[in-house]
């Protein structure tokens, strides 16, 4: 038996041994509070190292012109080598007067200065190289990421989304232990979180970000499942009825709400606002492909009414309600609002090139005010910690990134419009753009980017969304034997 063109699991330029690698990364992530450790984070840069190497091997090795559909457009191009062009900027020594001179950079010459350190060397752009470095060593495993999505086959794919998919529900597992164990449950492994529920990750936050995106991964698997794989399995008679096997549509709508209470429970007010809503807009997507533009929003609607429902029924409104009460949101906006302002005026101080990768703890220490208390090693929201760090370096990535969006929506658009329909890869993209865009929306009052596990999905379906039109021929051609 064999499948279509560009539907087996090893005939892109991901390989067998990029996507054993890559679902090593995927797997291993989240498992120690979502790699923000230093000797985890470093296992997770090798892993990617191998992903990377074993892509350039694959691709280096192939008859010229094999995978030439899956060339990269020049936006796409400089997101992939960003963190190479940050290095070169942000590492580059200058002479000490140079140094000096740059925006920003005077008082730690002064610190310097008076702490006995040699200052007649040559200095990096960056504040601190040691953190900048770091950062960007950091940045191996979203490439890693990124790649396995642009590159990789549907089923390899599928493959990836699976593990994600068993990540989330292994996550909301582990959560309804810790809730059920009360504060000091031995399943918090000795982070106190004051009863929130957390899964291996730092915070509730983080939590319900890593949900929302297998919600939307695993709306595309039901999807797959029930509108393509079921219905072009060889030797199998092509039912009349509205679904394959409703059975399998039960289950799987099972583990859907399983997903929803785990976000819920939660009880972050931006993980739920913006999970529950990439989810219910990744069901109305799937939903129209599978019933149609009039029954599909009536089904959409009604699934997650009923989620939402079910959902509330199990965890309770009295945990969510308190948490959107007048005063904590005034109290978290206040602190939020404070810590932007300030921050802005640390990013406006080390214009045009930023304090350096990874160093906004340092850079931001001179700007905070008495109002904001304890040690602010992130700005809570992540565009504006990288203008501090990168300034015009983060705008034009920004900027680059959204072309590619733009125009990979505006692709999907006129596919949909034109073809009245959306293929299998198309759906595949338009469901990981859909999960990655409530992962940026959470990014702009958390800091969702700066935890590595989270980045990875995030690059993944980023990889997933952005793969050129196409790149899989016939990716949703049935199986023929």
């Amino acid at each position: 038996m064999t499948s279509a063109a560009g539907d087996d699991s090893d005939a892109g330029p991901a390989g067998p041994v990029a996507i054993f690698a890559g679902a090593l990364l995927v797997a291993a992530a989240p498992i120690v509070r979502a790699s923000d450790y230093f000797f985890v984070l470093v296992g997770l840069e090798w892993l990617a190292l191998c992903v990377i190497v074993a892509l350039v091997m694959r691709i280096s090795l192939a008859p010229a012109g094999a995978f030439a559909r899956d060339r990269l457009d020049p936006f796409t191009l400089a997101l992939l080598a960003s963190p190479l062009l940050i290095a070169v900027v942000q590492l580059a020594p200058l002479p000490p007067a140079w140094w000096e001179q740059l925006p920003g950079h005077a008082r730690y010459m002064q610190a310097l200065q008076a702490a006995g350190f040699d200052t007649a060397r040559w200095r990096p752009v960056t504040i601190s190289p040691h953190a900048t470095s770091a950062s960007l060593l950091a940045g191996l495993p979203l490439v890693a990421a990124f790649l396995l999505g642009w590159l990789g086959t549907v089923l390899q794919l599928r493959l990836l989304l699976r593990i994600v998919a068993v990540v989330a529900f292994g996550e909301v597992l582990l959560a309804l232990l810790q809730v059920s164990g009360g504060q000091y449950s031995p399943f918090y492994f000795g982070m106190m979180t004051f009863g929130a529920p957390i899964g291996t990750l730092g915070t509730r936050n983080e939590y319900a970000n890593l949900l929302a995106m297998g919600l939307c991964g695993y709306i595309w698997l039901a999807y797959d499942a029930v509108r393509y794989s079921m219905r072009f399995q060889p030797g199998v008679p092509r039912r009349t009825g509205r679904f394959d096997d409703r059975h399998a549509v039960a289950a799987w709508a099972a583990g859907g709400l399983v997903l929803v209470v785990g976000l819920l429970a939660s009880q972050s007010r931006a993980g739920i606002t913006f999970g529950i809503a990439a989810g219910a807009l990744a069901l109305v997507v799937a939903s129209l492909r599978v019933f149609g533009r009039t029954r599909g929003w009536r089904v959409a609607a009604a699934a997650t009414a009923l989620a939402m429902a079910a959902a509330l029924a199990l965890v309770g409104l009295d945990p969510i309600a308190s948490r959107i009460s007048g005063e904590q949101v005034q109290a978290s906006a206040s602190f939020r609002g404070e810590l932007a302002r300030t921050s802005l005026d640390a990013a406006w101080a080390f214009f045009p090139l930023g304090s350096g990768w990874g160093t906004y703890d340092i850079a931001y220490r001179p700007f905070q005010p008495p109002a904001i208390s304890g040690y602010p090693n992130h700005a809570h929201m992540d565009y504006v910690e990288m203008l501090v760090e990168g300034r015009a370096l983060f705008v034009g990535f920004a900027a680059c990134f959204g072309v590619a969006a733009l125009r990979r929506v505006a692709s999907l658009i006129s596919q949909a419009r034109h073809e009245r329909t959306l293929d299998r890869e198309s759906m595949l993209a338009a469901l990981c753009g859909i999960g990655l865009a409530g992962f940026l929306a959470h990014a702009a009052v958390d800091f969702p980017m700066r935890v590595p596990a989270n980045a990875i999905f995030a690059c993944l379906m980023a990889g997933a969304f952005l793969r050129s039109q196409g790149s899989q021929a016939k990716a949703d051609a049935p199986v023929v034997q």
